[in-house]
């Protein structure tokens, strides 16, 4: 029965250790992410949901690394042997260089992957491009349209899907509402504020009930109608 325990006890806490540092390793891409595209100086700062797919899944792999070297170092200390560090670290890497090499062109894309929303103007670097395109108030931004879906998740529970989507001139579409890391209502509300001020046309193309306004919006029902009611 101890052992059980204590093995449950060791699992716990290999998730725990390897969650804060994948945790952490997430965190640092996101900021180094913000400060590659000096995101102080936007309106609205939006990290695509492509470039946060790639930040989780490099966390876990950075993570990963990351425990075993920190396992390798308390095991060193225990024993009071350097050896013993130095040839567990290396075999760590021997291990994960691959992985860890085949994260960074990844990380490149997603970290120059970013919609940035200023005063002056509005710009947007795909994932899949190394090219940043700018767009000015005049024409770069055709067209806002406003809608919603109702998602249905396994435990029966529905959830509001809100869309804010620009339809910019060169074809190009993005949901700030859906499509990134910080499309939440507090984010449409304040950029909602500076779009409205610019002569961009607005389509709202499904209006959502009261009953649903009133079920999923206890905080935010008034923006979301005045939102809708466009």
């Amino acid at each position: 029965m101890k052992n059980e325990k204590s093995e449950k006890k060791q699992w716990w806490m290999f998730f725990l250790s390897f969650g804060a540092f994948s945790t952490m390793w997430f965190f640092v891409f996101y900021l180094l992410n913000r400060q590659v595209n000096e995101a102080k100086e936007a309106i609205y700062f939006g990290t695509p949901i492509g470039a946060y797919w790639v930040y989780f899944l490099s966390a876990l792999i950075f993570g990963l690394t990351s425990w075993g070297i920190y396992f390798c170092t308390k095991e060193a200390y225990r024993k009071k042997s350097f050896q013993d560090f130095k040839v567990n670290a290396l075999g760590v890497f021997r291990l994960a260089w691959l992985p860890l090499l085949c994260t960074l062109p990844f990380l490149y894309l997603a970290t120059t992957n970013a919609l940035l929303i200023k005063e002056e103007n509005m710009t947007f670097n795909p994932f899949w491009s190394f090219e940043k395109h700018e767009y000015t108030w005049e024409d770069g931004v055709k067209a806002i349209e406003i809608s919603y879906s109702i998602t249905r998740q396994s435990n029966h529970q529905t959830n509001f899907n809100g869309n804010y989507i620009l339809y910019l001139k060169d074809g190009k579409r993005i949901n700030l509402w859906q499509d990134t890391l910080e499309g939440d209502v507090l984010a449409i509300q304040e950029i909602d504020r500076f779009f409205q001020k610019k002569n961009i046309p607005f389509h709202v193309t499904s209006v959502p009930s009261e009953e649903m306004i009133t079920r999923y919006f206890s905080e935010n029902a008034e923006f979301i109608r005045d939102l809708y009611s466009r």
